[in-house]
């Protein structure tokens, strides 16, 4: 596990940047089939950087130091290392899990939760053993986890299995079936309470305040609102949509709110929109809708809350919106085939 395997080339380009009292803005960029990660200057909105992780890369994740990435490497199992500051991949470690999917690390850098969607566990990546500690079983197949503000709780999203498995897998891997949310004391590495859902959940965000899990789920196009403290679905939001629209299936598959806690982002695939709702409410309530790229996939916004990032899996680019207007502000554009799906900004210390 402490075996290393560094990286042969660095691309190292000296971008324009805006610089925050927190440090310097920019946008990571997983191109899902291809190897690497795509840097872009929040300034500028241009490309700067280019990072070689590993093949198919899904996941990532940065702590509150914003001085490091973390990125799940699909084809291999990996988990990659990136040095923010020196712009450069330093660590590639091998995982147990077979294909990990989103991940996610605590504030103080210590523990990556890592789903290994094809074994059925989440792994937990202790970052000073540099090794697996740790493996929490779950039904469905892991796919997406979030921690709490104050570091101590996970919350585990894993979604349906196909039913093509095969019969004896599926006596080791768990349920095909995902209809929970486990919540994981990050003490322990135990999950001491589960959420029931209607359907699998897809991609979740945590409220800044800690109190609201904001869920896409499977069969609803919109998301539904959990109230951390009862561990209980108090809210349901709905896509506002044409009969056209309605007539046409999609699904939600990626969500954000604004640091500020009052506006929630969430993408609708098929129709190639991100609705917006005001959640300053008991219900959230519509308040837009814009058109974006094909195939709109992960969001993610500044920390200034000014902007907001959309991928767009299918044409190969990344949106970029204002908060305040509602309205599109320019579209990046990558070269076809880097299929780009999640994303992050972070602001990387001087």
């Amino acid at each position: 596990m402490k075996s290393r395997i560094l990286v042969l080339s660095i691309f190292l380009l000296l971008p324009a940047v805006v610089i925050s009292s927190d440090g310097v803005q920019r946008l990571y960029i997983l191109n899902s089939s291809s190897d690497d990660v795509t840097v872009v200057d929040v300034a500028t909105n241009e490309v700067i950087n280019s990072i070689q992780v590993g093949p198919r890369p899904h996941g990532l994740a940065s702590p509150a130091s914003q001085d490091v990435l973390y990125v799940a490497t699909e084809e291999d199992s990996g988990l990659a290392v990136v040095d923010l500051i020196n712009n450069k991949l330093v660590a590639h470690y091998p995982v147990l899990g077979v294909r990990p999917h989103e991940i996610e690390v605590t504030p103080d850098g210590r523990y990556v939760y890592i789903p290994a969607n094809k074994d059925g566990k989440y792994e937990v990546f202790d970052t000073e053993k540099e090794s697996i500690i740790t493996r929490i079983p779950v039904d469905g197949g892991p796919h997406n986890v979030v921690v709490s503000p104050d570091g101590r709780f996970m919350y585990l999203s894993p979604l349906n299995r196909p039913k093509n498995l095969d019969l004896e897998k599926e006596k080791t891997l768990g349920a095909l079936e995902s209809r929970n949310i486990y919540i994981v004391d990050v003490a322990t590495h135990t999950v001491i309470d589960k959420i029931p859902l209607e359907n699998a959940p897809r991609p979740t965000v945590i409220s800044p305040d800690g109190k609201r899990l904001y869920v896409n789920t499977d069969s609803l196009l919109g998301f539904v609102v959990i109230d951390i403290e009862s561990r209980q679905i108090i809210s349901e939001a709905e896509y506002e949509l044409t009969e056209e629209e309605q007539a046409a299936p999609s699904r939600s598959h990626g969500i954000a709110v604004t640091p500020d806690g009052k506006e929630v982002w969430s993408t609708d695939i098929n129709h190639s929109l991100v609705h917006i709702f005001d959640v300053t409410g008991d219900q959230p309530k519509q308040i837009a809708r814009i058109e974006t790229g094909k195939q709109p996939l992960w969001v993610t916004i500044t920390p200034d809350g000014k902007t907001v990032y959309i991928s767009n899996r299918a044409d190969n680019t990344v949106g970029v919106f204002d908060v305040a207007t509602k309205k599109e502000i320019t579209r990046i554009q990558l070269e076809k085939g880097k299929n780009p799906q999640r994303i992050l900004v972070v602001n990387v210390p001087l």
